[in-house]
C-alpha cells in the first residue's frame, strides 16, 4: 500500500505545474470559490470514474493495451529522472537561465502569418485557448467545469497504482477506496486553495497574490527545482520498487 501511495505523490507532482497555473487564475477572480469547486469536482469526478474502467479492465483481464498490471520497469523512470535532473540543473545555471529565458521571449514574440493548412490550424487552436482562457478569467463555471475535465485524464503514475491494487489481489471495496484516495492525492494542489480558501479567504487571497508575483519574477528557478524534485523521486522510484 505504501508503494500505491508513493506512485500517487508522483502522480500529484506530475501534475503540479499546469494545476497551479490554472488555479492561480481561478483565485485572481473577484468570485474564486465556486470556480475552484467546479474545477476541482469536474476532474476529480471523471479522474475516478475513469480509474474506475481501468480498474474493472485489470480486474477482468490483468492488462491494458498491451501492459501487464505489473509495474513499469525501473530502467525507465531512472532514465526520465536523469533527463529531467539534467534539465533542472542546466536550468539553475546562469548560461542556462539565459538561454531559457531567450527562448521564452521568442515563443511569446509575435510571428509571421503561416498559411500552410497546419499553420492554420495551430492558429484556430491557439484561439480557441485564448478564448478559453479569457472565459476563465473572466469567471466563467462552465469553463471551469471544461478545464476541469480536461485535468482529469490519468497520470501513467495513477495507471500504476491502479495495477499495483490488481497485482496485491486487495479486496474490492480496499480497491474503490484506494481509488478515491489516489485521485484525492493527484489534486491535492487544488485542494489545497479550495480548504485554505473556505476556511480563511482573506488571508489566502493575499499569499496568493504574492506567490504570483514571486513565480513571475523567478517562472525558471521553479519550474527547475520542480524538475530537480520529480527527477530524484523517479530515480528512487527506479532504483527501489
Amino acid at each position: 500500500m505504501g508503494y500505491i501511495l508513493g506512485v500517487s505523490v508522483m502522480a500529484a507532482a506530475s501534475l503540479a505545474v499546469q494545476l497551479l497555473a490554472i488555479i492561480l487564475v481561478i483565485l485572481t477572480r473577484p468570485r474564486p470559490r465556486p470556480l475552484l469547486w467546479a474545477f476541482w469536482l469536474s476532474a476529480l469526478g471523471l479522474n475516478v470514474a475513469i480509474g474506475f474502467a481501468f480498474l474493472l479492465v485489470f480486474r477482468s483481464q490483468g492488462t491494458i493495451l498491451g501492459t501487464t498490471a505489473t509495474s513499469v520497469p525501473g530502467g525507465v523512470y531512472v532514465a526520465i529522472g536523469c533527463i529531467a535532473v539534467a534539465a533542472a540543473l542546466f536550468a539553475s545555471t546562469k548560461r542556462g537561465r539565459e538561454l531559457i529565458g531567450r527562448e521564452l521571449e521568442k515563443g511569446l514574440a509575435p510571428s509571421e502569418p503561416d498559411d500552410s493548412v497546419s499553420g492554420r490550424l495551430k492558429a484556430k487552436a491557439g484561439g480557441v485557448k485564448s478564448r478559453a482562457e479569457d472565459s476563465l478569467a473572466a469567471g466563467s463555471i462552465a469553463i471551469a467545469i471544461v478545464v476541469g475535465l480536461f485535468m482529469a485524464a490519468p497520470t501513467p503514475f495513477q495507471l500504476t497504482a491502479v495495477g499495483e491494487m490488481v497485482r496485491q489481489d486487495y479486496s474490492f471495496p480496499l480497491q474503490l477506496v484506494l481509488l478515491v484516495v489516489v485521485s484525492l492525492i493527484t489534486y491535492v494542489v487544488v485542494e489545497i486553495p479550495v480548504l485554505s480558501y473556505a476556511l480563511r479567504p482573506a488571508t489566502t487571497a493575499a499569499r496568493v497574490a504574492a506567490f504570483a508575483a514571486w513565480l513571475d519574477a523567478n517562472k525558471i528557478q521553479a519550474a527547475a527545482a520542480l524538475a530537480a524534485v520529480i527527477g530524484v523521486a523517479l530515480i528512487v522510484k527506479g532504483l527501489v520498487f
